[in-house]
């Protein structure tokens, strides 16, 4: 793949990266939501996406982006879930705080994909 398409694809595409693909997996656990979490491990094992031939992290997995296919129900259940546990996270008088702000970040990335808006 060249670095043109792959910087296309994992800015404008249906994209994830891995981290966010990691903690989604580990909430959905806690939260078990065990059906959403066998698709994401689909997702992990399957729609990686090529990384160009000269990228500086080739076989580093942190810097790997996947293909979100799945439907908008899921990830309507995805986004209520972070967006429960950015409110549970508020402080005694609704402050943010770190976790909140972190889950609001998870929220904001998957209702964020171009095929969820």
């Amino acid at each position: 793949m060249r670095t043109e398409e792959y910087n296309r694809i994992t800015k404008e595409g249906n994209v994830l990266d891995f981290g966010t693909l990691k903690e989604t997996k580990k909430q959905l656990g806690i939260n078990k939501l065990t059906e959403l979490e066998s698709e994401i491990d689909r997702i992990l094992s399957e729609n990686k996406i090529q990384k160009p031939e000269l990228h500086e992290k080739p076989n580093s997995t942190e810097t790997d982006f996947y293909q979100i296919d799945l439907n908008s129900d899921q990830i309507e259940m995805i986004v209520s879930m972070f967006g429960d546990l950015e409110v549970g996270n508020l402080g005694m008088n609704y402050e943010s705080t770190y976790s909140a702000n972190f889950f609001a970040k998870m929220l904001d990335k998957w209702n964020d994909l171009p095929d969820y808006k």
